[in-house]
């Protein structure tokens, strides 16, 4: 391999390790932690999701499970 394509991959490497989130780490969340309502205005609604309902129509790998 050359010298120029082992620089180009490294560049690439390097370019794509520091995608993310700039600035200082942050510690994760403490579990026994409460969540706390981004509005206190805005009372917290929890709506079930609705359910899922599978495919009537077979599909062509069915026999493989």
């Amino acid at each position: 391999m050359s010298l120029g394509a082992l620089a180009l991959i490294a560049l690439i490497a390097f370019g794509a390790s520091g995608c993310g989130r700039r600035g200082a780490l942050e510690p994760p969340p403490d579990p026994n932690a409460v969540a706390k309502p981004d509005d206190p205005n805005h009372p917290q609604v929890h709506h079930k999701p609705p359910k899922i309902e599978p495919p009537k129509v077979p599909f062509v790998l069915d026999p493989l499970l």
